[in-house]
């Protein structure tokens, strides 16, 4: 009876571990994807930094745009 009791108790940890698993993974994937959002948007301003000092020396040079 307690050798029943001793595996059903080991087989629910096995499945705890194994969940507990699943939840590391999906925390590492939202991470991940907020570090991409994080990229993209540095990318972003990056890209409206060098519009616009296209722009400012379009401008010095006389150029209309």
């Amino acid at each position: 009876m307690f050798e029943l009791f001793a595996i059903g108790l080991e087989m629910q940890k096995r499945m705890i571990d194994a969940q507990m698993q699943g939840v590391e993974v999906a925390r590492d994937m939202v991470e991940a994807a907020q570090r991409n959002v994080q990229i993209g948007m540095a990318s972003h301003d990056a890209g409206q930094a060098s519009m616009k000092a296209m722009k400012s020396w379009m401008s010095l040079w006389g150029v209309r745009a």
